[in-house]
């Protein structure tokens, strides 16, 4: 207790190192009943002015025995009055056990800790302000923690703030964050946040328009983000109209933009496409018809002369091995669809190309190439010859090269 609380940060630094140890070797070795006030004091240290103990006191208090929060939680608490820096490391604490059970969540709002991290939100201090939605997204993904949001009014706090952002001579920093937030919550409960706060939407599609570029990158992520399950999918177009001229647009930044802005939408457009992104889906199991049709729709946006395949071939060959690696991607997203199967198959020359070894390929975008062939292998699009030629590619690797020995003749004169 003297070594944790003394004056000199290296001293600090020794006690807390050895608390940690006892507890990674044996925690029996500090038992709680025992060693509660050591416990407390270390929770405390998380407003630390040393980095090195703040962070090591977030470690283990994060990871104590369940037996001992009500108190050092209650004692932790002292760490709010202090910097924006204290209050955020006590919240990381919260944010990390609340995520681990119900029990230990409702402990943490019952002591007051979730009700001050949202008051934070109106804090003058941007990149506090961003911390804070920040450690709020990873509470609000799990079960406990999106279900206090809804019912205790946060998220209508929230949609409030973004309704007047623009109103906010700070609104252009605080816009990313917030359309991560959104994203992040989407993504997990679609339905909800579709149903309940389509508000908060409207921030991630009036991002397409502003004109900002960092926004721009931003609102490409987390639409592919929200868009790469089924549900997402099945939500973005219950939106209707409003979501085809958001695909318009994604689209038209794939055929006409620089390369990273390129790369982005092209990422963003397979994640649109794919269906094997989502963890709640069997990878064996029938596409629903409505996500097939949903899908091939959204793909002839990319292009009408030349087509949509057709550009996607010629993307596939940019000499940006960026570029052609984001295409690739969206490639094997089309591919899982029986009606990118075919239309591969239309396009003259173009699985001649996928099979040529000879074009150079980064390592990664072999791998991704070679999914994609081994996506085409039961297409019933090709014929027999081709289905062999396939078959053979599979069988030699993504990294195969042939060998081609060269021998120089000497002439007489």
């Amino acid at each position: 207790m003297y070594l944790l609380r003394h004056e000199k940060k290296c001293v600090r630094r020794l006690a807390i190192d050895e608390i940690n140890k006892c507890i990674i070797i044996d925690p029996g070795l500090l038992p709680i009943p025992e060693y509660i006030d050591v416990f407390v004091v270390v929770a405390q240290l998380v407003a630390d002015q040393d980095i090195t103990v703040a962070n090591k006191a977030i470690l283990i208090t994060a990871n104590l025995p369940f037996e001992a929060y009500p108190k050092v939680l209650e004692e932790m608490k002292i760490a709010l009055e202090y910097t924006v820096s204290s209050k955020c490391n006590a919240y990381e604490v919260v944010v990390n056990i609340s995520s681990k059970s119900f029990e230990l969540f409702k402990l943490c709002a019952d002591l007051g800790y979730i009700e001050h991290m949202m008051s934070q939100l109106q804090s003058d201090d941007v990149l506090y302000q961003l911390n804070v939605l920040e450690l709020l997204s990873r509470l609000a993904v799990k079960p406990q923690g999106i279900n206090y949001l809804m019912n205790n009014g946060a998220l209508n706090l929230i949609t409030e703030i973004i309704v007047d952002l623009p109103n906010n001579p700070l609104g252009n920093l605080l816009i990313p964050g917030y359309i991560k937030f959104v994203g992040c919550i989407a993504h997990h409960y679609p339905k909800e946040i579709f149903n309940k706060y389509p508000t908060i939407l409207d921030l991630l599609f009036e991002a397409f328009d502003i004109g900002d570029q960092t926004l721009l990158l931003v609102a490409l992520d987390v639409l592919g983000f929200i868009g790469v399950t089924i549900e997402g999918k099945l939500s973005l177009i219950s939106l209707g109209r409003k979501y085809m001229q958001t695909v318009d647009k994604v689209a038209q930044l794939i055929r006409n933009s620089a390369t990273e802005t390129k790369v982005r939408a092209l990422n963003c457009f397979a994640s649109l496409i794919s269906v094997d992104k989502d963890p709640n889906i069997p990878k064996s199991g029938p596409i629903d018809h409505r996500v097939t049709l949903m899908t091939r729709e959204w793909f002839r946006c990319l292009s009408e002369h030349p087509s949509s395949m057709k550009f996607l071939c010629d993307t596939c060959k940019n000499p940006f091995s960026d570029i052609r690696l984001a295409a690739f991607n969206l490639l094997d997203a089309v591919c899982q669809h029986k009606w990118g199967e075919e239309l591969v198959a239309r396009v003259g020359g173009f699985i001649e190309y996928l099979l040529d070894r000879s074009v150079d390929y980064t390592n990664e975008a072999k791998e991704v190439k070679y999914n994609v062939i081994k996506k085409l292998a039961s297409s019933a699009a090709f014929d027999e010859d081709t289905l062999d030629r396939i078959q053979t590619y599979i069988q030699q690797g993504p990294f195969f090269s042939e060998n081609i020995m060269e021998v120089a003749m000497e002439e007489g004169d």
